[in-house]
């Protein structure tokens, strides 16, 4: 599944790690360091890691406030 998400409002409410890598345009590798980073919003169910699409999103544009508050 090396599909590029082309829109936000396209995936579902609960993703997927692939389906997270797709969003952010990284590689599943890179998806899962960010899944198991402190500051992320994913959350394991069972032995699945899943991240609800609005925490994906407030995430984000965090990361955007503090990069144009450091630049």
């Amino acid at each position: 599944m090396n599909q590029i998400c082309k829109s936000m409002e396209d995936l579902p409410a609960i993703l997927t790690i692939t389906q997270v890598a797709s969003a952010l345009n990284i590689s599943r590798t890179s998806a899962y360091e960010l899944a198991h980073g402190k500051n992320f919003p994913a959350m394991l169910i069972g032995r699945r890691i899943i991240v609800p699409k609005d925490r994906l999103v407030t995430w984000i544009n965090d990361k955007l406030a503090l990069n144009e508050l450091a630049g």
